[in-house]
């Protein structure tokens, strides 16, 4: 049977894997897969569990809502997140048998479930407005405010009964902070995400249970994912206390006594943290963050925090003093290289990037758009344990003496493998009976040199069928950011283009993260100019090479790509046809209307009512007269990150120039397309759009 190319209505047939967690004695894999069901337009998520010594596997949840598989200390309970029945909510199962069992809680559970060492108690977070009785949102609001605006926040956004149930609304919305909304999540209606614990029966209740959690963490401010100490009396969580948290990076760890109900401040940081990991043995928390010394551009490292001392004086009955970065131990730094992985497919599910096994810290870190596994112990004494070049590694899980990880390439889709010295054991194929049918592109890896002492990395995807010596259509992908990288993994456009005979090439242009902090920080405050000229000389390099026809070049990008996209056709009229997808036209308009305006002030180089000349010089707007390449705008209507109004203004100015231009609205959207449906839509445009401007359909 002859194989055909990928095409976008093949997002339906494709599933993806991740999220995975294994069993403190290193038995057993939980993993979630999703599935994108083309009835109900969304992504549906089960979880399965993995006999990591016999190999055999099965589905243990069934709802399609299921996700955050994590075992209890003692290996024989999975707790996970379920929205079966309309909330997120905790849910258990025993793994000797039986259905799983709900943990009720009031609140809709955020995070994912954090055990306590005993395995009698789970910790999660939640978003809730817990303002006190005489707050008001402002001075001089409508006494009527506080209750409204509560029961607002207190519905999670969800609201009940048909139509004719309703009662007229005053549904108005009170802004008093700078930072009021986020993409993907929406105005903040003065919630607050908090951290919850809930006691856990250690065995299968006999009738259902009753809400029992408790707050932990409270005030106006929100808090991170938390983690628990081995004796499970403290639990430290990262929070951004600070009063310019709105517009600033800065958060500190934060330290509770769960027994006196005292809470401490345990480390004042120079920048950001995130993601506190407490070692087993107690004396050591990993956490994630930076300095703050290139702002939004500086590399996320990974972090040792000596507790011990710390530990002991406030066990004295002492108040210590914070932390601070000198009592630190920076892992990553020593290498410039960033923690976690950057370079993943484009079909991923993610999942952790460290773990505790013992006293070692396993963790990934990135190098050219590929990240490797990594261990180091409680000191600081770092050693490689996979780092492939031509592997992308998106996330990892361990426990006992196994070691857990997602990777994919650029033919290969993202599967779980149990990792051992002398070679990788696949533990999932799930895309087996479907990709029988299904050819795959061919894929290599190139080093260009944009300019005397800057070389750039690319991949190429070469077209199906592909024959030597003939040229063929190129499309540009163009990542966003621009602080993420391409690396060797499996995009799913990429390959659709191939099966339409089109090569693709994708690159890491100067701007890019994984690649030493002085190459991310090129393009600082000067977007448009270095990155620019790196991916025109990528693209000379493919004509070079006898691949790519210079008579037939495409290009597309999303967010910062989309931005590029627009740059592009204003600096040059190489191109046949260009798609910027979610676009930013106009730093001058895209400053206070993007909901990281924190970034944006750095990233754009000024504020519009001082550097007003400057920004406009690195805006797309700026320059859009020059256009003559046909440009195709998408858009998603409830984008905060890059809001529509961008891609609404250089449409208005394309049109009104008389230049070829369409604008695709994706109604309910954020800035990346959720409903199977519109991201399918996205391929077949995006391919509709350039087959038409293709010399060899226009003859």
């Amino acid at each position: 049977m002859s194989k055909r190319g990928l095409q976008p209505s093949d997002l339906y047939n494709i599933k993806c894997v991740g999220n995975a967690d294994v069993s403190p004695d290193g038995q057993w894999l939980a993993y979630v897969v999703q599935r994108f069901d083309e009835k109900k337009d969304k992504a549906l998520t089960d979880i399965h569990l993995c006999n990591l010594r016999t190999m055999e596997t099965k589905r243990i949840t069934s709802s399609g809502q299921d996700s955050a598989p994590r075992f209890s200390p003692d290996g024989r309970r999975l707790a996970f997140k379920s929205s079966r029945n309309d909330k997120s909510q905790l849910y258990i199962l025993d793994l000797t048998g039986g259905e799983a069992w709900l943990v009720p809680t009031e609140e809709a559970v955020g995070g994912d479930p954090v055990w306590f060492p005993d395995g009698k108690q789970i910790a999660y977070t939640a978003s809730v407005f817990s303002q006190p009785e005489d707050w008001e949102p402002y001075p001089g609001a409508p006494a009527y405010d506080r209750e409204r605006l509560a029961a607002s926040a207190q519905r999670d956004g969800k609201e009940k009964g048909t139509d004719a149930d309703k009662k007229p609304e005053n549904n108005v919305k009170v802004v008093t902070r700078l930072s009021y909304r986020r993409d993907g999540v929406g105005y903040y209606d003065y919630r607050r995400r908090q951290v919850f614990v809930t006691p856990v029966p250690e065995t299968t209740p006999l009738s259902d249970l009753k809400p029992a959690s408790r707050q932990i963490t409270n005030g106006d401010f929100d808090h991170g994912p938390p983690t628990i100490s081995p004796d499970g009396r403290y639990l430290v969580t990262s929070v951004r206390r600070s009063p310019t948290a709105d517009y600033d990076l800065k958060s500190d760890l934060w330290l509770w006594d769960l027994v006196s109900g005292e809470m401490y401040w345990l480390y004042d940081a120079p920048g950001p943290v995130s993601s506190p990991l407490w070692s087993p043995g107690g004396r050591v928390i990993a956490f994630t963050g930076h300095d703050n010394s290139c702002n939004v551009s500086t590399t996320t490292d990974l972090w040792l925090l000596e507790l011990a001392g710390w530990l002991e004086e406030l066990a004295s009955g002492k108040k210590p003093q914070p932390l601070t970065v000198q009592h630190a131990r920076n892992i990553t730094h020593p290498f410039d290289l960033p923690f976690g992985a950057h370079g993943g497919a484009e079909l991923r599910l993610g999942g952790t990037s460290k773990f505790w096994v013992d006293d070692r810290l396993y963790f990934l870190m990135s190098q050219r758009g590929a990240a490797g596994i990594y261990q180091t112990d409680d000191k600081g004494q770092v050693e490689a344990v996979l780092v492939d070049p031509n592997l992308a590694i998106t996330s990892m899980a361990g426990g006992g003496s196994s070691l857990v990880y997602t990777a994919s390439q650029p033919n290969r889709l993202e599967e779980l493998y149990l990792y051992a010295e002398d070679g990788a054991q696949a533990l999932t194929n799930i895309n087996a009976e479907f990709m029988a049918e299904i050819a795959l592109a061919d894929w290599e890896k190139i080093t260009y040199e944009s300019e005397p002492g800057v070389n750039i990395d690319g991949w190429i995807v070469y077209p199906i069928n592909y024959e030597a010596g003939k040229r063929y259509p190129l499309v540009l992908l163009i990542h966003g950011g621009p602080h993420s990288a391409y690396g060797p993994a499996f995009l799913f456009s990429a390959q659709i283009f191939a099966a339409r005979g089109y090569a693709v090439l994708f690159t890491n242009p100067r701007g890019s993260t994984t690649y030493g902090q002085e190459f991310t920080c090129a393009i600082d405050k000067n977007w448009g100019v270095l990155d620019y000229a790196d991916l025109m000389a990528g693209i000379d390099t493919v004509i070079e090479r006898g691949l790519a026809d210079p008579e037939q070049l495409f290009a597309h990008g999303w967010s910062f790509g989309g931005y590029m996209s627009c740059w592009l056709v204003t600096q040059t009229n190489r191109f046949r046809a260009v798609c910027g997808g979610a676009v930013v036209s106009n730093l001058l308009s895209g400053y206070g209307t993007s909901d990281i305006i924190w970034a944006d002030e750095y990233e754009y180089g000024g504020q519009p009512w001082r550097d007003y000349e400057h920004l406009l010089q690195h805006s797309p707007l700026g320059h859009v007269h020059k256009v003559e390449t046909p440009f195709m705008l998408l858009h998603g209507e409830n984008d905060l990150r890059c809001p529509i109004g961008q891609s609404e203004e250089f449409y208005a100015a394309l049109r009104r120039l008389g230049k070829p231009a369409v604008m695709i609205r994706y109604p309910g959207e954020y800035h990346g397309l959720r409903r199977p449906i519109h991201r399918v839509d996205r391929y077949e445009r995006l391919l509709a759009w350039f087959d038409y401007y293709r010399k060899d359909n226009r003859q």
